[in-house]
């Protein structure tokens, strides 16, 4: 299961406040500017539209940008808008955050009548042979599937 997050088609540029509303003042001069760099380095990939986004300016952009790409619309932005060397800028693609839930396990231990520890799932997760080259970003979560359910479910940042 993977959460819903921003498109891939976006690029992201953490900026201060000041450099963010001076490039989205600029939008269509930055749109031109950054397309024009990318048509010189021989790219298909072409910036839509820009727009201040949480803390950063957001690129939308035909495709997926690759990291050659990435550096090109770094280049051009600090030209267009001015920013120098003084305000950094490192252009990056959104990312997702995806998750395996395991469904239907029992909530109690059916040998000690309890219910079932965080240790017990991690150390049956880790001698099963599903799980022999998997390494967990992070430790299970345990859910129980209802308040009234004799059944939980695992969710597992992958």
């Amino acid at each position: 299961m993977t959460t819903q997050g921003p498109t891939r088609h976006q690029v992201l540029i953490p900026l201060t406040p000041a450099a963010a509303e001076i490039v989205v003042a600029n939008a269509a001069s930055t749109v031109q500017s950054c397309n024009k760099g990318l048509v010189s380095a021989c790219s298909k990939l072409r910036v839509e539209s820009v727009h201040k986004t949480w803390d950063s300016v957001s690129m939308s952009t035909n495709s997926v940008a690759f990291a050659a790409e990435l550096e090109v619309i770094k280049q051009w932005l600090k030209k267009t808008a001015n920013l120098g060397d003084v305000t950094e800028v490192e252009p990056h693609l959104s990312q997702s955050k995806s998750f395996l839930k395991i469904l239907g396990i029992p909530y109690w231990d059916s040998k000690i009548s309890l219910p079932v520890t965080l240790a017990q799932v991690a150390e049956a997760l880790s001698s099963s042979p599903l799980f022999e080259s998997v390494i967990l970003a992070s430790m299970p979560h345990i859910m129980k599937a209802s308040p009234s359910s004799d059944m939980f479910v695992i969710w597992i940042d992958i």
